[in-house]
Parts: structure tokens; C-alpha cells; sequence
């Protein structure tokens, strides 16, 4: 039988240095392409999907997000410290004390029909990533897997073999899965902090408790980590919003 999941983190530490003035001094989750900002509507996906705890990760001006649990009760926050010297497995790391049960991982950067998040919460994998088809968006991250298995995750297209899709940073993961993952990741910690849950961890671990995938080849979707992609997002956010109506 399948697990109900009814929990959720939502990454979003980081700086979006990349983005410069664009996001006009607020984390790179409140840019706004309609009436609400980017990480509202991921919150709204998710709570009209069952979800009914979310866990956001902050660091960069926390205190928007601090704010935003005002709003929605729903939302529990918990500060990454070290923000600004750490990857994003870190982050992860430091959602351990609230974490009880499965959970839906995403990050505060994206777009995506609510599909996106219905369809991997019915995944029959208890530990699953969400890839999508080509996009040609830039600074793509490619997933390689045999008999749907995940077996590696990167930007370097060419060194993957048997590339499946790319990854959109939608997940559900198990606790036990996320166990594996803080392990392996306190032991890489004592001399490297920098490391991503994505492209460092999931294939890792993957070997021991094996990572699926659910490919919706026609999502739409969109990263946003730069100017270009920002403006790709305006085009992509017209069209969902148009599908999820």
C-alpha cells in the first residue's frame, strides 16, 4: 500500500547571486511573475496536493520567509547558519530535527504545473525524483538510470550514459532514504561543506536503497537562477497558467 505523504521542505537559503538587482534585493523565492511570488505558488501547489506541513529552509534574508509563516500555518522554518559556505545537502542537513515521515523535496527557484507535484506523490517508488524532457533552458542537470534506477545526476551531459531526462528538483523521499543521506553527508562534511544533495547524494545512496524516477516528458516547468531564465520563466508561466486553469 502506498504511503500518504503529507510532509514537505522547501530549500531556500541561498543567495541567488546570480540574479543580481533583478529579484531587487529579496530572496530569489519572491519573484513575483503573476499575482503571487514563486514560492507561494509552490506552497499553494502543495497544500491543494495534501501536504500539510512544509518545511522551509532559510539563510539569505530569512526573515521574508519568517514572515510568510504568518500567513500560512502550515510553515515551519528552520535557519541554515552557514548559508553562504554551504551547499544545498547542508541545507537538507538542517531540516534533520523536524523531519518525521516522507517527504516532498523541492526548491524555492521553480515553476511547475501542480501535476508536477500530484503525480510524484502518486508514484508507486517510496523514493522517487521527477524528470522531465528536453527543455534547452541552460545549466540543465541530466539524470542517467538503468531499469529505473537512478545511477547518476550532473550537469556534464556527455559524461552520462543512458540519460533519461533532466531533473526538474521535485522529489519524494523516504525517511529512511533521508537517513542514509545525513549519514553519508556528516562524514563528507568534516572537509567539504559544499556538497548538493542532488548531484553529490541521491546517486550515493541510491546504490544502497535504490532512487527511482517518474518522467513527465511535456511538464512545464522552469528554474529560475539568472537572467535568462528569469525571462524564459515569464513565457513558461503564461502557459501554466493557462493548463493548471
Amino acid at each position: 500500500m502506498k504511503k500518504q505523504v503529507t510532509q514537505a521542505i522547501i530549500l531556500a537559503a541561498g543567495m541567488g547571486s546570480r540574479l543580481k538587482e533583478l529579484n531587487q534585493g529579496a530572496p530569489k523565492g519572491f519573484i513575483r511573475l503573476g499575482d503571487v511570488s514563486i514560492i507561494e505558488h509552490s506552497i499553494k501547489a502543495l497544500l491543494a496536493s495534501g501536504i500539510e506541513q512544509i518545511i522551509i529552509v532559510t539563510g539569505y534574508m530569512d526573515k521574508y520567509y519568517e514572515n510568510l509563516s504568518v500567513q500560512y500555518p502550515q510553515i515551519k522554518t528552520v535557519r541554515n547558519e552557514k548559508f553562504s559556505e554551504t551547499g544545498t545537502m547542508y541545507s537538507l542537513w538542517c531540516a534533520r530535527n523536524l523531519v518525521s515521515a516522507d517527504f516532498i523535496l523541492l526548491e524555492s527557484d521553480l515553476i511547475f504545473e501542480i501535476r508536477a507535484i500530484r503525480e510524484i506523490l502518486g508514484s508507486p517508488y517510496d523514493d522517487c525524483i521527477l524528470i522531465s524532457g528536453k527543455t534547452d533552458a541552460g545549466d540543465e542537470v541530466f539524470v542517467s538510470a538503468e531499469e529505473n534506477v537512478v545511477k547518476k545526476i550532473s550537469k556534464d551531459r556527455a559524461s552520462l550514459d543512458s540519460m533519461v531526462g533532466e531533473f526538474v528538483g521535485i522529489s519524494k523521499i523516504s525517511n529512511d532514504f533521508y537517513k542514509f543521506m545525513i549519514q553519508m553527508a556528516e562524514d563528507i562534511f568534516k572537509s567539504n561543506l559544499k556538497i548538493n544533495y542532488d548531484m553529490d547524494c541521491f546517486a550515493t545512496v541510491s546504490e544502497i536503497k535504490h532512487l527511482g524516477y517518474l518522467k513527465i516528458e511535456n511538464l512545464l516547468w522552469a528554474e529560475i537562477d539568472n537572467e535568462a531564465q528569469l525571462n524564459n520563466a515569464h513565457k513558461v508561466w503564461e502557459r501554466i497558467i493557462k493548463q493548471d486553469s
